[in-house]
Formats: structure tokens, C-alpha cells, sequence
């Protein structure tokens, strides 16, 4: 058979475009590949900005729950020591007004008692027992003699003077100079004696209270 010049050029162009093809392709696989493997490490991207976004947010959730459970409990312990010392403050308005109503004592023995440990605490040989004179009709006048008796030292001098300016809720002693004084009056003595009794109190009645209370019950 003979070979004519235009199955030649028949041939040749048959060939020049399997070759075409075939350099079609494989620019095609390629670039499937090659987008394929970019698609992929933009995923693995995606997916690491994911996780870190996930781990960010969690790690703030736990922070704003741990703020939550400490204000939280701060405000409670706040309500809980503010209840505390309002109780506290109406043990001692209790107190006032069972001194001032002179309820559960016997008011004359209270202030001889009260005068005598005045003077037996203080220096000098002459003081002043000062006292109401709205008093004056239930305690009598025989309270010096009564005073030094109680307070073991007889040989001093004890005067009584009633004044009409106090309220009759005890006794405010002084030396003879009044260069000493000693307020033993009622309202006088919770004022000095409330700290250490409300620590007391406050120990026996709340004693979760007096534990870590910074700033708060002492």
C-alpha cells in the first residue's frame, strides 16, 4: 500500500493533537493537584484558627466564671457580715436601754459599786463622787461612807455631789485637783467595754463569722 502525502499530514496532525491532549491533561492533573493541596493546608489553616478561636473562648469562659463565683461570693460574705453587725448593733441598743431601765439590777447597790471601784483604783485621799440629782431620792445620802467601805479605804474622803445637769445612769468620780476622772457611768462604760464584749458575742453567736472576715468581724 502506498503512503500518500496527504495521509501523512493526516497522521502527523492526528499525533500532534494526542500530544496536545496529553499535555492537556496533564497541566489538569496538576492543577487539580496542586489546588487540591492547597485547598487542603488552607483547611488545615481554617481548622487550626477554629481550635485556637475555641480555646480562646473557653479559657475567657472559665476566667468571667471564676470572677462570677468570686464576686459572687464576696457579696455574700459582704451580706453576710453586714447581717452580723446589725445583729451586734441591736444587742448593744438592747443593753443600753436595759441600763437605762435599770432592768435585772438593783440600781443603788450598781452605783456603790461602780464609785468604789473608781476610787479604789485612783490615787489621792480626797475625791468627788458626782451623781444625778433626779437620783438622789433612791440613792440616799449615807453613799460615802457606803463608797469607801466597798472600795477598802476608809481613811479617805468621799464626797457626794448631785448635779442637776447628768442623767442618773451612774457615777463620774474625781480626785480633789479634778486632775483625774473617772467616767463610770453606764453609757460611759459600753462605750469602753463594747469592743472586747462584741468580739465575745459575736464569737459565741457567729463563729463562722470571725473566720478569714478581713476587714470584717474581729
Amino acid at each position: 500500500m502506498t503512503i500518500t502525502d496527504q495521509d501523512s499530514s493526516e497522521v502527523l496532525c492526528q499525533e500532534i493533537k494526542a500530544d496536545a491532549q496529553r499535555q492537556r491533561d496533564e497541566i489538569l492533573s496538576c492543577a487539580h493537584e496542586e489546588a487540591e493541596a492547597l485547598l487542603g493546608r488552607e483547611g488545615s489553616q481554617a481548622i487550626e484558627a477554629r481550635l485556637k478561636r475555641l480555646e480562646e473562648a473557653r479559657v475567657e469562659g472559665v476566667r468571667r466564671r471564676d470572677l462570677t463565683l468570686t464576686s459572687v461570693f464576696v457579696e455574700a460574705r459582704r451580706l453576710y457580715l453586714a447581717r452580723i453587725e446589725t445583729l451586734l448593733e441591736s444587742v448593744r441598743i438592747d443593753a443600753q436601754k436595759q441600763l437605762v431601765s435599770r432592768d435585772g439590777f438593783d440600781y443603788r447597790e450598781s452605783v456603790i459599786n461602780l464609785a468604789s471601784e473608781a476610787v479604789r483604783s485612783m490615787t489621792g485621799d480626797e475625791f468627788t463622787v458626782r451623781l444625778a440629782e433626779k437620783s438622789r431620792s433612791i440613792l440616799g445620802d449615807a453613799l460615802s461612807e457606803e463608797i469607801k467601805s466597798r472600795a477598802g479605804r476608809p481613811e479617805i474622803k468621799v464626797t457626794v455631789s448631785w448635779d442637776t445637769r447628768m442623767a442618773d445612769d451612774g457615777p463620774i468620780v474625781t480626785d480633789a485637783a479634778e486632775s483625774r476622772i473617772w467616767d463610770n457611768r453606764y453609757s460611759a462604760r459600753l462605750e469602753r467595754l463594747w469592743p472586747e464584749l462584741r468580739r465575745l458575742i459575736a464569737g459565741e453567736m457567729f463563729p463562722a463569722g470571725l473566720e478569714g472576715s478581713e476587714g470584717g468581724i474581729t
